[in-house]
């Protein structure tokens, strides 16, 4: 797991991520990714996070909506897969958007 993509000057940055098989679907994946989260918009001091999650990927899809993501767009046919050409569909996250959403995890 890992920040990239960072533009200082925008503020803006996406994460890599990947999963082992046998802990796919546990949460770990999506608690990892609020703490990195954290630590980009509250100590990093960035603004936005872009992230694509290939298509038919039910598990990245419902992590980037537990973490309160916007589906923002697809880029259509971008990658070649067993000969088919697949989507790419863009998620995104403003640092207010991630602190309301933690705000109401603890009721505040």
């Amino acid at each position: 797991m890992n920040l990239n993509s960072i533009d200082e000057r925008n503020g803006t940055f996406s994460i890599g991520i990947v999963i082992d098989k046998e802990h796919r679907g546990k949460g770990y994946g999506t608690r990892a990714m609020e703490i990195l989260l954290r630590y980009a918009f509250l100590e990093r001091r960035l603004h936005k996070f872009n992230d694509s999650v290939l298509e038919g990927n039910v598990g990245s899809s419902r992590m980037m909506q537990k973490l309160g993501c916007v589906q923002e767009g697809v880029r259509r046919q971008v990658v070649y897969i067993n000969g088919k050409y697949m989507d790419f569909i863009l998620y995104g996250l403003t640092k207010d958007e991630f602190i309301q959403k933690q705000n109401e995890k603890l009721n505040i």
